[in-house]
């Protein structure tokens, strides 16, 4: 087994190529995530998704065009039942979601479907694989639909949540959505109201 510490047990430093820069093997091999739901989750849980456009810091999402097309096939999952996003903000260079899944769809195969369709029929270049998170709680939920909407803000693009207009909320547009979570509501200020 190759150590990778030095004599004073500090980590090694990285391998440099000829040039000078970092050479492939210097690089940390990337964790494989997996997105199998158990079987425990309810049916129509809610998770929050981030999906990375590649490369990053390139504006492919932020485009009145691309977004009015990432919308619509948004749309086309909700009507064939794959899906049912409650929220979904389109930054630049990446896309955060509050999706549900019914338990019939696999939420990794669903994604794929999504991000191959866009990539031909949109040009969005996105990277491999994406991040997920099941929301366990009402409180979970109002944190994270918070950071979703401040997430322009943070960025330093607007100076206030509601002057994004790359978001999307979901309405109740498929007879089949399951309720998500009791007492679900969506208050006026477009975050989940309390009980």
């Amino acid at each position: 087994m190759k150590n990778d510490l030095g004599r004073d047990v500090s980590p090694k430093r990285p391998k440099l190529d000829e040039n000078g820069a970092l050479g492939e093997s210097a690089l940390p091999k990337r964790k494989c995530l997996f997105h199998d739901v158990p079987p425990w989750v309810p049916d129509g849980a809610t998770f929050f998704i981030t999906i990375n456009c590649l490369p990053r810091g390139q504006n492919q999402l932020a485009v009145p065009a691309a977004v009015e097309a990432l919308v619509e096939s948004l749309v086309v999952r909700i009507e064939k039942g794959q899906w049912w996003p409650r929220l979904m903000l389109f930054m630049p260079d990446h896309v955060h979601g509050l999706i549900c899944f019914p338990s019939d769809q696999d939420l990794q195969r669903v994604i794929s479907d999504w991000k191959r369709y866009t990539s031909r029929h949109v040009s969005i270049h996105w990277q491999r694989d994406f991040f997920d998170h099941r929301i366990r709680n009402e409180a979970s939920l109002a944190e994270k639909w918070n950071y979703i909407v401040q997430n322009p803000v943070r960025a330093g693009l607007v100076t206030s949540a509601e002057e994004w207009s790359y978001v999307w909320s979901g309405k109740d547009v498929s007879p089949k959505r399951p309720e998500l979570i009791s007492g679900d509501r969506i208050g006026r200020d477009r975050t989940p109201s309390g009980p």
